[in-house]
């Protein structure tokens, strides 16, 4: 199975300084039971948002969310008095379970920033809220996929509560590569740049392809940056998440 989720199909929210195009994967193959998620992963936001925004104290349940920034700061603060500046170097992941409460901010003398929030759906609701921060020694692993954030046994920097790997990567001009891993349900999001298929489909910022095929093969004709997601159909999650849920 593959399924181009073009970027047109994302539900635009245009509020002055903050910008935001959310993607529902489910729509890359029109699931009655369950059309705007893809297994575990619920949504996630593409967001563009520009010095002056603050996002105020609101909460999450039973949501696993991954903040991916790849350029700019955001000041964190939460309701177990956490606070940290998040930058491409800095991620977060916020394991909401029974709830949790957050607010971002971006200062009025800051820089613009791009990310995602990714609201993944975990294995079992109500579990004890914790927060996560990993910073890695490299904002940008080139020309090679980088395991972000998984599941516990996966030993990933960041740990998702359910069965999941977020890979990233930022492929250089003209790179022929494949997906990480092989025969399971994946989704491709192009974060920036733009990248050729096989059969010569193009594939530009805010595009998502959504495959099983084992090792699919893909080519950056231009500076790219990647975020990939490998899910499990098998294993089990909710979907009762404020966010993540259907």
């Amino acid at each position: 199975m593959l399924a181009i989720l073009p970027a047109a199909k994302a539900h635009k929210v245009r509020r002055g300084n903050f910008n935001i195009d959310i993607v529902f994967p489910g729509l890359a193959r029109h699931n009655p039971e369950d059309a705007r998620g893809l297994a575990q992963l619920g949504r996630f936001d593409f967001a563009q948002l520009l010095p002056g925004v603050f996002v105020g104290m609101h909460m999450h349940q039973n949501d696993e969310i991954l903040s991916y920034l790849r350029s700019g700061t955001l000041q964190h603060e939460d309701s177990s008095g956490e606070k940290a500046t998040l930058s491409n170097r800095k991620l977060m992941m916020m394991n909401a379970g029974s709830g949790f409460y957050h607010q971002e901010q971006i200062p009025e003398n800051g820089e613009p920033v791009r990310m995602l929030q990714i609201f993944v759906r975990p294995e079992r609701e109500n579990e004890t809220p914790k927060v996560q921060f990993h910073e890695f020694e490299e904002a940008f692993s080139i020309n090679q996929w980088r395991l972000i954030a998984g599941h516990k046994q996966t030993n990933a920097p960041l740990e998702i509560r359910s069965k999941v790997r977020i890979f990233d990567a930022r492929f250089t001009k003209d790179q022929t590569f494949e997906s990480p891993t092989a025969e399971t349900l994946q989704l491709l999001f192009v974060f920036s740049g733009c990248i050729e298929l096989t059969d010569g489909t193009l594939l530009a910022e805010g595009d998502s392809l959504v495959f099983t095929t084992a090792r699919t093969q893909f080519k950056s004709t231009q500076l790219t940056d990647l975020v990939l997601f490998e899910l499990n159909e098998n294993a089990y999650y909710i979907r009762n998440g404020m966010f993540s849920g259907t």
